[in-house]
This record gives structure tokens, C-alpha cells and sequence, in this order.
């Protein structure tokens, strides 16, 4: 999920071609809309949104007791983003602009194959 069509449509593109099924989100709102919750197997987000931030959402998964494996993508780290690493199924956060091999490599490594 990104506010960034294009790094939106890039990331979206990237793990569709490993076989993913994807459903990309301009913002948390959108993501929280949805209601697809249980069928999620990752997610990949911004941390820098407007209304509701990548941690904001993560957080209020997390206290509505949803815990998948999240992907935080930043170009803005910070010591209490890093803090939050294998939190609460904080597996890897990627500074922008991230290298579409390691991501694929994160999500190979974190969750397989579809």
C-alpha cells in the first residue's frame, strides 16, 4: 500500500510476478474498507501516508488482533520504526528506493511460494 501510484504499480508488479495474488491500496482507509483481512499473507506498506500512517494501521491491526507478516517501506527510517522489527510481524523495513530483488528475497524468505 502506498499513497505513490508508481511505487504502488511497481511493488504490485513485482509480487504478482512471483505469483502472488495482489490488491494494491492508495491508503490505510482504502485497505481498512476493504475487509480482506483474512485473506492476507503480507503486507506491504509506506510508513509516510496521509490519515492514517503504515505504523497507524499496523498498530490497529495488531489491536484488532489480525498479526501478518508486514513489510514497512520507508524513506524515512527512524529508531522507533527499526524498534518495531519482528514486532508484531514486522519482518523487514526497506529504505526507498528499495531494490526489487531484496524485496522479492524478503518474501521468498518470509513466505515461500504462493
Amino acid at each position: 500500500m502506498d499513497d505513490d501510484a508508481a511505487v504502488r504499480i511497481a511493488i504490485a508488479g513485482l509480487v504478482n510476478s512471483m505469483g502472488w495474488d495482489v490488491r494494491p491500496f492508495a491508503s490505510g482507509f482504502e485497505f481498512l474498507r476493504s475487509n480482506i483481512m483474512s485473506d492476507v499473507a503480507c503486507l506491504i506498506t509506506d510508513v509516510r501516508m496521509p490519515n492514517i500512517t503504515g505504523v497507524q494501521l499496523h498498530d490497529r491491526l495488531v489491536s484488532q488482533g489480525f498479526v501478518v507478516p508486514v513489510i514497512f517501506i520507508t524513506a524515512f527510517p527512524t529508531a522507533d520504526l527499526t524498534a518495531k522489527l519482528n514486532k508484531d510481524g514486522v519482518i523487514a523495513i526497506f529504505e526507498k528506493p528499495v531494490d526489487a530483488n531484496v524485496l522479492a528475497d524478503c518474501i521468498n524468505t518470509n513466505l515461500g511460494k504462493p
